[in-house]
């Protein structure tokens, strides 16, 4: 039964290949980064939401690894991810199927509006310490000196009236934990220096106290989220809240 669901999968993409391609597809020739596949497999096993899994897809249209098409979109949109989807992004992860068969899925979803991708502009956050998915160098852990990353922040959406940041650790034994959250963050602001003096409100973190708390797993290896916010408001929320008042003071003012 496994394998025929298998079978029909492929041929559910080999007919959207005949459907969205004429020629020699451009998404035959992608390569999708091991990071994306590892996140693909992770929303597929239900350990990172749809959200941001869908944030990944933005990345890929903005800096033009996956092509879309120039294809009129549908009127109407749905926001149910069919399953297959989640499950194709098990295969791709696994390499039962191929990167191109992946992304023309995807193509689909798009052009019938079940996932709405803004290519105009995406909000992205890096660091020139480590790369996505790779591993964090000890000098940032607590193994080391304990300071933060350096971090660059591009495309903040207009009308941005602050930012916020979230670092947690998912893999803990006692489930998320927080390692650092910041708030208020001008949207001007476009770097943070390695180890910088924060001088905007801060939450408690997992080892009680506020300020950046490196990586300090008590074994195995463990992932770690930056998440940065674009919000439409400045928050009232004093210094030394927890995490979960920064979600709730956030909700519905994310941009």
């Amino acid at each position: 039964m496994r394998y025929r669901r298998i079978f029909n999968l492929v041929v559910l993409f080999t007919i959207l290949a005949v459907s969205l391609f004429s020629t020699k597809s451009l998404a035959d020739e992608i390569h999708i980064p091991s990071w994306v596949k590892n996140n693909a497999e992770w929303w597929s096993e239900g350990q990172i939401g749809t959200n941001d899994f869908v944030n990944e897809i933005q990345y890929l249209i903005q800096y033009g690894i996956m092509k879309i098409p120039q294809t009129p979109l549908e009127t109407g949109f749905s926001q149910q991810i069919p399953s297959w989807i989640k499950d194709s992004a098990g295969l791709c992860a696994n390499g039962t199927i191929t990167d191109g068969d992946f992304v023309k899925g995807i193509q689909y979803l798009i052009q019938k509006n079940m996932i709405q991708i803004k290519t105009e502009q995406v909000m992205v956050l890096s660091s020139s310490a480590f790369k996505n998915n790779e591993t964090i160098p000890s000098e940032y852990t607590c193994n080391g000196t304990n300071v933060s990353p350096q971090f660059k922040i591009t495309g903040v959406p207009p009308n941005t009236q602050s930012l916020a940041l979230i670092v947690e650790d998912p893999d803990a034994p006692i489930g998320t934990v927080t390692h650092w959250i910041v708030w208020n963050i001008p949207p001007e602001k476009t770097q943070f220096n390695k180890g910088e003096k924060i001088s905007y409100p801060q939450g408690i973190t997992i080892f009680g106290k506020t300020g950046y708390g490196g990586p300090c797993p008590p074994s195995g290896t463990h992932r770690y989220f930056f998440k940065l916010y674009a919000l439409d408001t400045i928050l009232a929320l004093v210094d030394g809240s927890s995490k979960e008042k920064l979600v709730k003071a956030m909700d519905g003012h994310i941009l």
